[in-house]
C-alpha cells in the first residue's frame, strides 16, 4: 500500500508502486494488489487487517514514516498489530549520527534531536529495524501471524531514492528470495486490430491455464503487444510458440 494525502490529491505521482511492481516481478513475490490511501490511521489499520486476513506472504507499506504529525504510519501499524511503541536506542543513535552529518554540511542548525526525530525512533515492539543508507526514517520488517512460513509486513519511507536503496540492499536479498520468480515474454504485431486476438487468446488461456496472457495496444504505432507470464519457463515457451502459430500475421 502507498500512503500519503499528496498521492490522493494528485500533488505527487505514485512512482513507488510502479517501481516496486517492476522490481518485485523479478522475485517470487510479484505484486498482486496495489492500494493508495491517505494519511489516515483508520484506513491504514483497516488495510493491514485485510492484508493479514488474506494470508499474503509479503505486504509492502510505503510512506508516512517522517518526523511531522501527518506521518502516522508507524503508530497505525502498531495499533493494527496490537504492539506497543517503544523508543529504540540503536535507531535513535543512527538518527543522531545522521543529524550530526547534516549539521556539519550546514543543512540544519543543531545536532540535538528534536521531537520529530524522536518520533521516528518510536518502533513497534518486535519489529526488525532495517538500514536506511540514504535518509533518516527507519524502515521496518514486522512479522505477521502465521502457521507456516514466515510472513512479513515491510515498511518503507516514501521518498523514492530512499525506498529504492532499501529495497535493493535490505529487502530483496533477505525477504524476497526463492526459486519461483515468474518469467515473461512478449510478441509485437503490426497493423492487426486488438479485437482479432480474442479467439486466439481465448484458446490459449484454455490450453495453457498456467500462463497469463494480456494484450496491450500501442495506439500511436498501430501495434499490439501480446505479453505472457508464467512460473514455468517451459510452459511459457510452449504457449508463446502456440501464439506465434495461431495469431494473425502482422501487416506492413
Amino acid at each position: 500500500m502507498a500512503i500519503g494525502d499528496e498521492l490522493l490529491s494528485g500533488h505527487t505521482a505514485d512512482s513507488n508502486s510502479h517501481w516496486l511492481a517492476q522490481r518485485l516481478r523479478e522475485t517470487p513475490y510479484p505484486v498482486r494488489r496495489m492500494v493508495v490511501i491517505g494519511d489516515s490511521a483508520a484506513d491504514i489499520i483497516e488495510l493491514v487487517a485485510s492484508a493479514d486476513a488474506s494470508g499474503i506472504d509479503r505486504v509492502f507499506c510505503c510512506g508516512g514514516l517522517g518526523p511531522t504529525p501527518d506521518d502516522r504510519t508507524t503508530a497505525a501499524l502498531a495499533a493494527a498489530l496490537g504492539l506497543p511503541l517503544r523508543e529504540d536506542g540503536p535507531t535513535l543513535i543512527r538518527i543522531q549520527e545522521r543529524i550530526s552529518q547534516l549539521h556539519q554540511a550546514g543543512r540544519i542548525a543543531s545536532t540535538e534531536p528534536n521531537p520529530g526525530h524522536r518520533k521516528m525512533a518510536l518502533i513497534p515492539a518486535g519489529a526488525l529495524v532495517l538500514a536506511n543508507p540514504v535518509g533518516l526514517a527507519p524502515p521496518l520488517a514486522l512479522p505477521l501471524p502465521t502457521h507456516g512460513d514466515r510472513r512479513w509486513l515491510l515498511v518503507l519511507p516514501g521518498v523514492p531514492k530512499e525506498l529504492r536503496a532499501i529495497v535493493e540492499q535490505e529487502i530483496v536479498p533477505v525477504f524476497c528470495q526463492g526459486p519461483t520468480a515468474a518469467v515473461y515474454a512478449e510478441q509485437r504485431y503490426s497493423g492487426v486490430p486488438e479485437s482479432q486476438f480474442f479467439p486466439v487468446l481465448t484458446r490459449l488461456a484454455e490450453e495453457y491455464p498456467e500462463v497469463r496472457f494480456g494484450s496491450y495496444p500501442q495506439a500511436e504505432l498501430g501495434d499490439v503487444i501480446i505479453r505472457a507470464g508464467a512460473a514455468d519457463r517451459t510452459a511459457l515457451e510452449r504457449a508463446m510458440g502456440a501464439l506465434r502459430e495461431q495469431a494473425p500475421p502482422s501487416r506492413s
